[in-house]
């Protein structure tokens, strides 16, 4: 099992981004989500995971060792995409270059098989792939390190729509398989909510709260009604979060069945609604 414990945390990343007095506490198997209005937060985790930075206040304990000492077996137990590079001609000899020297990691013939499934051939040429599929291909050889810690970043954002379902489930089972944490940023809220199983949100660097994705069945989406006599508590009731209340605009958050909240917008005062996907300042606002 990994462990991640931060304790009151103020952190200067070597990136140049912060966190100020984070407290939180990580357990694999799990995806992590971080939701920010900004990179500093994502950046600041992703660096101190990797042991850059300097901490200033708090302590962090990662897999039972503490921060200054666990730089030394960090290498073999954190996989980051930003140090998988595509070398060779073809897929299989990236492939061979990538796992060369890798701890714990799949065997070629292995993670081959595993890349068939996501349409890679061994002798298919890198220059002959776009820059979507790459990352592609760059994400899998990271899973394949089988690392207990793995840090995406914003992979997931530069996928194709059609693959980035099929690459975002990969991730879950690996973190389960391999007993994980994977940790994930995304500038679109229907990414972070499909593949994480817990969202952490950061206004700037500090951490304003958490939330269990484990028993959501939807995407958050922003409603808003156009008129008078939207019975706003019954719509809370039913899991709306309030955004915007003024004189003849009601604007909220809402995750789940839509459908539900169809019998309240049938206020003969209602000119107009409009539902839009949800964006990062929506969740802010609301969590």
């Amino acid at each position: 099992m990994s462990s991640i414990t931060i304790n009151d945390l103020v952190y200067d990343a070597k990136s140049g981004g912060q966190l100020d007095n984070v407290s939180l506490e990580l357990k694999s198997p799990q995806v992590i989500g971080i939701c920010s209005n900004d990179t500093g937060a994502a950046t600041a985790l992703e660096d101190l995971l990797s042991v850059r930075g300097k901490i200033l206040n708090g302590d962090v304990t990662i897999n039972g060792v503490p921060f200054k000492k666990y730089k030394r077996q960090s290498k073999n137990e954190i996989g980051r995409i930003d140090d998988v590079v595509l070398k060779g001609k073809t897929v299989a000899k990236a492939v061979d270059h990538a796992l060369r020297h890798r701890k714990n990691a799949l065997k070629p013939e292995q993670a081959l098989q595993m890349l068939k499934s996501l349409k890679f051939e061994p002798d298919q040429l890198i220059a002959s792939l776009n820059e979507a599929q790459q990352l592609e291909l760059r994400i899998a050889l990271l899973l394949a390190w089988q690392c207990p810690i793995v840090i995406l970043s914003d992979a997931f954002d530069g996928l194709e729509e059609n693959k980035r379902q099929m690459i975002g489930h990969l991730v879950k089972d690996y973190a389960q398989k391999v007993d994980a944490l994977v940790l994930f940023t995304s500038k679109n809220i229907s990414t972070l909510m499909r593949f994480a199983h817990t969202l952490y949100y950061f206004n700037g660097s500090h951490l304003t709260s958490a939330r269990d994705l484990s028993m959501n069945d939807g995407v958050d989406c922003t409603v808003t009604v156009m008129g008078t006599g939207f019975p706003i508590d019954n719509a809370v009731k039913l899991g709306a979060h309030m955004l915007e209340e003024a004189g003849n605009e009601t604007r909220f958050l809402f995750t789940g069945n839509i459908q539900t909240l169809l019998p309240l917008l049938e206020q003969s005062t209602i000119t107009d609604v409009r539902i839009e996907d949800a964006t990062i300042e929506d969740e802010l606002m609301a969590y």
